[in-house]
């Protein structure tokens, strides 16, 4: 009996997931856009690459339905265009970094991982943490380089900046002043926000081995004279003042008392009517989806110590501390966000 075919394309999807990385890194799908129609000996001519290695990738691409093959000519599929070509706004291909290189790696250890239920970064060839918190996760492993912190923080604001867009053209802050943005990274919300509220100004409160890259990212958007880079632990350090904070794709990192601990410490810090912002992927109620956030919360398990929740877990943390108004916005990809005041 032949075995089902999605049982199949779960057994095989290793290859398909290196054949979109590569695909991108080799700028097939650039060449194909920009070219048009081609054959395997005029794609290999550009791309300089052998014809006979090259056409199985080929076949390969066309069997997923990435590229699509008419009279011997091969082509990217019109509808992955936008997605795929480095032309496009919404080119995704950023976001193929740390996945490719380090999560698809780390996966190899799994079941080591659920045995363990801690992450797996010494058995990729890293050198071994001095202890398990999560802060030298991103020192010892994330942060050991300017390729590793390149490729992880592209990666971040690819997931983050046109979602971020959206929530803000979604909900106003135009009663607020000082965003805090707490592990901020490059900005991709903070950009956003400020793009969109001309009186708003912020602060990213993380890693000092970002600071470059995020500063990179504030003359890129012409925001130097409202945004500035506050070195420091959002844990152990006192926070940056402000009537605004953020804390996007920080709570499905860390253990829930440390997220707990957070929370406490913002609302602590804000004034009356300030406003809390946590930008997130969201379980479904039952949590049997959505895919991505799936995905993602079992990476936590190998690559961080927290996990992904549904809305009314964090509303619950929000009001169990003494937040009110709490409300969901949901944008159009995979980046959310709940807002709560403080009374």
């Amino acid at each position: 009996m032949k075995m089902p075919d999605t049982l199949e394309r779960m057994m095989f999807g290793f290859i398909e997931s290196q054949t979109l990385f590569v695909g991108d890194k080799i700028k097939l799908f650039d060449y194909l856009e920009e070219k048009g129609p081609s054959n395997c000996e005029n794609i290999s001519r550009a791309l300089n690459l052998p014809s006979s290695s090259l056409e199985r990738l080929l076949i390969v691409a066309t069997c997923i339905n990435l590229l699509e093959k008419r009279n011997q000519n091969y082509q990217l599929k019109s509808e992955w265009t936008p997605f795929l070509s480095r032309k496009s706004d919404q080119y995704c291909g950023e976001k193929f970094s740390h996945y490719w290189k380090t999560s698809y790696k780390i996966f190899d250890h799994l079941k080591t991982a659920l045995e363990e239920n801690k992450p797996q970064w010494d058995k990729i060839d890293k050198q071994e943490s001095s202890n398990s918190a999560l802060v030298n996760v991103y020192a010892d492993f994330i942060y050991l380089n300017d390729t590793s912190t390149r490729e992880f923080l592209e990666t971040m604001w690819a997931s983050g900046y046109r979602d971020s867009v959206e929530l803000c053209e979604k909900f106003t802050f135009d009663n607020y002043k000082n965003l805090i943005d707490l592990g901020g990274a490059t900005g991709s919300f903070s950009i956003a926000a400020l793009h969109a509220n001309k009186d708003l100004n912020a602060i990213i409160m993380d890693c000092v081995d970002i600071k470059p890259y995020a500063e990179k990212k504030f003359h890129e958007h012409n925001m130097l004279d409202r945004i500035n880079f506050h070195p420091g632990d959002m844990f152990k350090d006192n926070l940056p003042t402000g009537d605004m904070y953020s804390i996007g794709y920080v709570l499905s990192d860390w253990p829930e008392q440390d997220c707990l601990s957070l929370i406490q410490k913002i609302y602590d810090s804000l004034p009356s009517k300030g406003l809390i912002v946590i930008l997130e992927k969201f379980f479904n109620e039952d949590k049997t989806g959505p895919y991505l956030t799936a995905m993602l919360n079992l990476t936590m398990l190998l690559e961080m110590h927290g996990s992904h929740r549904t809305t009314s877990e964090y509303m619950d943390w929000l009001k169990a501390v003494g937040f009110t108004n709490c409300q969901t916005i949901y944008s159009s990809g995979e980046k959310h966000m709940i807002i709560a005041q403080k009374k």
